[in-house]
C-alpha cells in the first residue's frame, strides 16, 4: 500500500487524515495493512514504530513500540508493557482576540520550563521551533514544524503560581493565532490522557479530538 492509498483507507475507516499526515511522515512511512475494519501502519523510528486502529489491527513483529486506539480489545495486548496513554487534538487555525508577545529571550523561556515543567524534552533553542509565544512571561508555548512538515503546538507551560487563572487557555489561543498569522492552516498537539485540565482547556479553545491511544513497548 502506498502512502496516498493509506490516506484513502483512513477516510473509509473514519480515521483522521490530519492525524496520519502529521504523525506518520511520508518520508518515514514503511507500509500499511488493512483487513477492512482495522488498520496497521509501520513507520521508521528506532527502528520501527507502529500505529494500530480498529478492533483487530495486526501487530508487526518489527515494532519496538507502538500505539493502538484505546478501544482496541485488551486481549490483543496482554503480553506487552503499557508505556503510556495519550490523546491527539487539532484545529484549523484562526485569529483569536488575545494579547500576547512573540518571545525571543531563550533564557526566560528555558527558565520557565526548567522551573515549572522540567520533564519536557523541548527547549527554547531547538531547531524545530518556529516561534515561542508568551502571556505576561507567565505562560509560554511553541509552534513547531515536525518531521512530517506538519505543525504542532508544544511545551505549553504555565507558571505554577499562576495556574487556574485561564492563562493556559490564553496561551493556546495565542499559539493558534500566531500560527494563523504565519500562514499555517492547521495545528495539532499530543497530550497525556491523565492531564484532564489541559484537555478541557484545548477543547474550550476549539481543538477537536483526532485519536486516543495506548502506547506499548515490546519486551
Amino acid at each position: 500500500m502506498k502512502f496516498n492509498e493509506l490516506l484513502v483507507v483512513c477516510e473509509k475507516l473514519s480515521i483522521s487524515r490530519k492525524f496520519i499526515e502529521i504523525w506518520v511522515p511520508e518520508s518515514k512511512f514503511v507500509e500499511a495493512q488493512t483487513n477492512g475494519e482495522s488498520l496497521s501502519i509501520t513507520r521508521i523510528d528506532s527502528p520501527y514504530f507502529g500505529f494500530g486502529f480498529g478492533p483487530n489491527p495486526k501487530i508487526d513483529q518489527r515494532w519496538t513500540s507502538f500505539a493502538l486506539t484505546r478501544s482496541t480489545p485488551k486481549a490483543l495486548t496482554q503480553e506487552f508493557q503499557l508505556a503510556g496513554q495519550w490523546d491527539a487534538y487539532g484545529i484549523k487555525t484562526k485569529e483569536f482576540d488575545v494579547s500576547y508577545e512573540v518571545m525571543t529571550d531563550f533564557g526566560i523561556i528555558n527558565s520557565l520550563i526548567e522551573k515549572h515543567a522540567p520533564e519536557l524534552s523541548i527547549r527554547a533553542e531547538d531547531d524545530e521551533v518556529l516561534a515561542w509565544v508568551a502571556i505576561d512571561q507567565s505562560a509560554v508555548g511553541a509552534i513547531c514544524k515536525w518531521e512530517s512538515g506538519g505543525h504542532v503546538l508544544s511545551a505549553i507551560v504555565v507558571a505554577e503560581q499562576m495556574r487556574g487563572q485561564g492563562l493556559g487557555k490564553q496561551v493556546t489561543k495565542a499559539l493558534v493565532t500566531e500560527a494563523f498569522k504565519r500562514g499555517i492552516d492547521y495545528v495539532a498537539l499530543g497530550v497525556m490522557a491523565m492531564n484532564e485540565a489541559a484537555i478541557a482547556t484545548y477543547k474550550s479553545v476549539g481543538l477537536e479530538e483526532l485519536g486516543k491511544f495506548n502506547t506499548f513497548k515490546v519486551n
